[in-house]
């Protein structure tokens, strides 16, 4: 029996970690440039998020892993954005000509369902990863729950108390005065024919790379070479990547193991199938120091992923979409769920489709990336068919062509900014980040714009052609302003 040493290497770990320090760090820089004292409120809220789901995760007894990780970043993104919401929404009422606490009471009303929405959409699809994933699936479903819950509560009632205290005290008069946006009135829908037909050739392109390319999956899907190498002296997994790279031998998954009940490490030297050999012979000439050596045998291996997990990741994020279809259908209609999915897959695709055409290999912390990219793409369609519904509700006699027009404008600084924040931590991986990290921050950063690209040029216009572009077709199929029942029973409360 082998106890099995990190994968990556040390020195990859530490410029990963450093990266996201780095990451968080310009991440919160630029939420006190930009929010000032609401900024600062945003940021402890958001340690406070950290710290309890973090906190969780430990008195369960789970380990971090990458797709944890991955969980994790994608709930921080998702309570940056709650709170982008909320103070994009205060700075609105601001403009109204409110003063500052009704305003802050306003923001947080018309923000709730926004919020509420979007988190409900991303939490089915960590339900059912929960439900039908398997390892690091699993794993990734149950950091994204306790992640959704603390990072609600986190907006809607930590930032709250910090911001109404001192606010209803009088100790802050002025918030939220600086602002770069200007009142735009962008015609998005008059470029959706253009937009659509060039962002699916793109997907287009990528589906038929997923096909046709051979080197697609790495050795955890596609199986490989195994071998067990002695050592004189222990090299870094990441020197031994890099010989691989520079030599064209293909990927290469060097693993340290040690045997438990000896003090003797082993390197575990995983390749493509027919490599083993070759590479082991390029490494002894490269590290004659290192005095690798081996028995002179050399095995195949299966898949570590296999079929069936690959099968249960795919019917995990199908069963999930039909799940947000029918929540999207019956909280607001069919055609937005419709849209929502629509913009979901073309997201996913889209992303994998680059991510391939740039030379990357669809490996298992790919799938995290993947599951990242849907709850990301969700939200943010969200965020615009929410003000969709509203506007729709707030203007009587309006054309939908119009109205659709009036929510992506309205909801255009938000998502500006919601990117921005998210860029700026998926940019410090790439560049700073080392191995797996930087396909994972690579593949990010393309979801990241896609994702905002879609809940515009895709999901808004699916929705208008679902209903004919017309008003009335809308109205004939929902309530414009459905109200939660708890929302309800209040409203009547104060009556």
């Amino acid at each position: 029996m082998y106890e099995v040493g990190p994968t990556l290497a040390a020195d990859a770990r530490e410029s990963s970690i450093n990266a996201s320090i780095l990451g968080a760090c310009l991440v919160i820089g630029f939420m006190i440039l930009y929010y000032r004292i609401a900024g600062i409120v945003a940021v402890i809220s958001m340690a406070i998020s950290i710290v309890i789901t973090l906190g969780t995760l430990s008195s369960i007894g789970a380990t971090l892993t990458l797709p944890g990780i991955a969980a994790l970043v994608l709930t921080i993104g998702m309570a940056v954005d709650a709170n982008i919401l909320v103070f994009e929404r205060i700075r609105e009422e601001l403009k109204s000509g409110k003063n500052l606490y009704p305003s802050l009471l306003g923001g947080y009303q018309k923000a709730f369902s926004t919020i509420i929405d979007a988190n409900v959409t991303t939490l089915i699809i960590a339900a059912v990863l929960i439900w039908l994933g398997t390892g690091p699936i699993k794993g990734f479903g149950v950091t994204l729950t306790i992640g959704i819950c603390t990072s609600v509560f986190c907006a809607l009632v930590v930032s709250r108390f910090m911001l109404e205290l001192p606010i209803g005290s009088g100790w802050i008069k002025k918030m939220l005065r600086f602002s770069p946006f200007k009142k735009s009135n962008i015609d998005f829908l008059k470029f959706r024919r253009v937009a659509f037909t060039c962002s699916w050739i793109i997907v287009l392109a990528g589906v038929v790379t997923l096909v046709t390319r051979e080197d697609i999956y790495g050795i955890d899907f596609a199986g490989g070479d195994e071998a067990t190498l002695n050592f004189e002296q222990k090299l870094e997994p990441t020197e031994i990547i890099d010989l691989a790279a520079d030599q064209n031998l293909g990927e290469v998954n060097p693993v340290y193991q040690t045997l438990i009940g000896e003090n003797k490490e082993v390197l575990k030297l995983q390749t493509e199938f027919g490599r083993g050999a070759e590479t082991i012979v390029a490494l002894q000439e490269a590290f004659p120091e290192a005095g690798l050596s081996y028995d002179g045998s050399i095995t195949q291996i299966g898949p570590s992923v296999g079929k069936g997990i690959k099968l249960n990741a795919l019917i995990s994020i199908a069963v999930a979409l039909i799940g947000i279809l029918l929540y999207v259908a019956f909280r607001f209609e069919v055609g937005y769920g419709v849209g929502a999915v629509t913009a979901t897959i073309h997201d996913v695709l889209m992303t994998l489709g680059i991510f391939v055409m740039f030379g990357g290999q669809f490996t298992a912390p790919m799938v995290a990336a993947v599951l990242m990219i849907v709850g990301y793409s969700i939200n943010d369609t969200i965020v615009v068919f929410d003000r969709i519904r509203e506007e729709l509700a707030l203007n009587p006699g309006v054309g939908l062509r119009k109205i659709i027009n009036l929510a992506i404008n309205r909801v255009l600084s938000r998502s500006i900014l919601t990117s921005t924040t998210t860029l700026l931590a998926a940019v410090a991986l790439y560049v700073f980040g080392a191995g797996v990290i930087n396909d994972f921050a690579f593949v990010f950063i393309v979801g990241i714009i896609t994702g905002t690209f879609s809940s515009i040029f895709i999901a808004s216009p699916i929705f208008f052609w679902w209903h004919k572009g017309q008003r009335s077709h809308v109205e004939s199929r929902h309530d414009l302003a459905p109200a939660y029942e708890w929302e309800s029973s209040k409203n009547k409360d104060k009556s």
